[in-house]
């Protein structure tokens, strides 16, 4: 790959036979086109193929959840979906290929300073109701009162996520009610905190498997 100098026409972008332009972070470069092979891939390859396609899929749709929950782990240019993405890749699956399951006790959607809740527990209170409780353990430094609590669910059958607010550190609790469509289903949850600063955040804190009644 060789850093493309702007001439008096400018930089360009698309394939010019075997070279391609392209741009990254407002540098321009020239590649060539990579050779392609005429051998088999392994099963390692395929496997982590596989890993790739089944993270994508889980998490492209909360990548804003995670540009948020993994803003104090960025590091220099990664994003923080990128470094969910690579803990997703590297921790979450179980099994071998091509069966592989994640392990949702071993996603994170966010890892930051602020501290997680205290005495967390979550049950289903009645039909359809999951219930969050914690203590209001809270100090000057990294554990704020008025931290906001947010819960991602994650529908199994569909493939779908869902975030709920509205309860702070110093709430203690906080319901969540789902539509009655969703009787017999299969939801996953995860929590963490934010800062007032919007930026700050915790790690997340796994909240469980439910089959709702």
């Amino acid at each position: 790959m060789a850093r493309f100098i702007k001439g008096i026409h400018g930089s360009y972008q698309g394939k010019v036979g075997n070279i391609v332009g392209s741009s990254w972070r407002g540098i321009d470069y020239v590649r060539s086109l990579p050779k392609k092979s005429s051998k088999a891939a392994s099963e390692d390859q395929m496997a982590q193929r596989m890993k790739f396609g089944m993270t994508t899929n889980f998490l492209k749709s909360i990548k804003d959840v995670l540009m948020l929950g993994f803003s104090d782990s960025k590091q220099r240019n990664k994003t923080g979906y990128n470094v969910a993405f690579q803990q997703f890749i590297n921790n979450a699956f179980i099994g071998s290929y091509p069966n592989f399951t994640i392990d949702y006790a071993a996603v994170k959607i966010a890892s930051g300073a602020l501290a997680s809740l205290i005495g967390l527990q979550t049950a289903e209170s009645s039909p359809k109701v999951l219930s969050l409780t914690w203590d209001p353990i809270g100090n000057r430094f990294n554990a704020f009162d008025d931290d906001q609590v947010l819960v991602i669910l994650y529908d199994q059958a569909d493939n779908l996520f869902f975030a709920y607010e509205g309860a702070t550190r110093l709430d203690t609790t906080m319901e969540i009610t789902l539509p009655d469509s969703y009787t017999g289903k299969t939801i996953v949850g995860w929590t963490f905190n934010i800062h007032r600063d919007g930026v700050l955040t915790s790690g997340s804190q796994y909240l469980g498997e439910f089959v709702l009644t």
